[in-house]
């Protein structure tokens, strides 16, 4: 009793603690009330909130047979504001994780769209966040969201406005953004056709969505938009800029640029004027004497020597005309040796085409021979086995009609050796009977 007293004077009494423990429980579930009705919650920064959704997501969707199983089990679930987000994230990475696609997930992000429109902005800005970091996804998944997004564009689902983002030039995309773009057209000029996609492409209020897919601002732009659509497949659908790229006009740097040529010309033609006169007399004595020269050097006696003469000389002879004639007028003597040497070379360079062109045709001609002689090799020697084949098959039928005939004729000395030995046995002595 004494120890119970000190410990009591020391610790205190056990009622004591029960009731302070009383007191302590009754503050917080009091302050747990307080936040609750102020709206106060607490924030899961560890994310294991979003890790359950997501697994639930996941599990809904491999255990439902069927589209509208999985999103009539989807709706059921009671998803907190901001959270739809994370459902349409998951729709496209699990269609994504397929070998290959399936036209499940397409019907489902059709259904959500549907049934209700808040979900629409979400998927095209799932759409945004997908073409800009297509190129991370393997080729596998970006078949499956690229087919998955052609689904929901050509039901009508999701809003074609989505292309807006797409700017289609050389330096503004990248392979896989490409192959991604490929897939989506192809798979929608297949569902509906040329006659609707063509319709679609030419509505006037999408004409500002489609300023990417076509660009007007440069025409190496209009060119590589236009050799984009034609590789695969769809040039029926830059009529529009075709037309356009022929009359377009040429951008104003290259205006500039022409222009400053133009005064640094005239400038240069004008002060090279004065000294025109002079020099025209000496080059010309000068490129006479120098032509005569190389005439006599090289002058061929009879045809395939000559030809062959005039090309080794001709560019030797030509380079030192050529080259003073840069600093020289342009007279009326020179301009008629230059197209003389132009014209030479031209009759050259065709001659020369004219021979590889035979060369080529005669040895595609002796490939095509030689073809048919294989071709008729082949058919002479499969005829031959045909007939070995025939006479085998004959041979073999009379050797084994020659063994029937041999069966029946043992068959028949058989049975003619029976009749005469009953015969014998038949016969009775005259003497027993009488």
């Amino acid at each position: 009793h004494k120890y119970q007293v000190i410990r009591n004077e020391i610790l205190g009494s056990d009622d004591e603690d029960d009731e302070e423990e009383g007191d302590d429980e009754g503050e917080s579930s009091d302050e747990e009330a307080s936040k609750v009705e102020d709206g106060l919650e607490i924030a899961d920064k560890t994310g294991s909130n979003t890790q359950a959704l997501r697994r639930t997501i996941y599990l809904t969707i491999q255990s439902s047979l069927t589209f509208e199983e999985c999103v009539h089990k989807l709706c059921k679930m009671q998803l907190r504001p901001g959270q739809e987000k994370i459902l349409v994230e998951m729709i496209i990475e699990c269609c994504s994780q397929e070998r290959s696609y399936k036209k499940f997930y397409g019907l489902i992000g059709e259904r959500y769209c549907r049934l209700k429109r808040d979900y629409i902005p979400l998927f095209a800005e799932t759409f945004q966040e997908q073409y800009e970091t297509i190129h991370r996804l393997e080729t596998n998944k970006l078949r499956n969201v690229a087919s998955c997004y052609a689904h929901m564009l050509y039901t009508d689902a999701l809003p074609w406005t989505v292309f807006a983002i797409i700017r289609l030039t050389e330096h503004d995309t990248t392979s896989s953004s490409r192959v991604f773009i490929k897939i989506i057209m192809q798979e929608i000029a297949s569902q509906m056709g040329e006659k609707r996609l063509r319709e679609r492409f030419q509505d006037p209020t999408l004409q500002v969505c489609f300023e990417g897919l076509f660009p007007r601002d440069d025409p190496r732009n209009s060119r590589f938009s236009i050799n984009f659509f034609t590789a695969i497949g769809l040039g029926y659908l830059t009529e529009g800029l075709r037309e356009w790229l022929k009359t377009a006009p040429p951008p104003q740097h290259v205006i500039g640029n022409v222009g400053e040529e133009d005064s640094g010309s005239s400038s240069s033609s004008s002060s090279s004027s004065s000294s025109s006169s002079s020099s025209s007399d000496s080059s010309s004595s000068d490129s006479d004497s120098e032509g005569k020269e190389a005439d006599e050097n090289t002058s061929p006696k009879w045809g395939r020597d000559a030809r062959t003469a005039v090309q080794r000389t001709e560019p030797r002879n030509q380079q030192p005309r050529r080259q003073e004639s840069r600093d020289e007028p342009r007279g009326g003597e020179s301009r008629t040796r230059r197209r003389e040497t132009s014209d030479h070379n031209q009759r050259e360079g065709r001659r020369d085409r004219s021979r590889k062109d035979r060369r080529e045709s005669s040895s595609e001609r002796d490939r095509d021979d030689k073809r048919d002689r294989s071709r008729k090799d082949r058919r002479e020697s499969s005829g031959e086995r045909d007939r070995d084949d025939k006479r085998d098959k004959s041979d073999r039928r009379d050797e084994s009609e020659r063994k029937k005939g041999d069966k029946r004729d043992k068959s028949r000395e058989r049975g003619h050796r029976g009749n005469d030995k009953s015969r014998k046995k038949k016969k009775v002595p005259t003497a027993t009977l009488r």
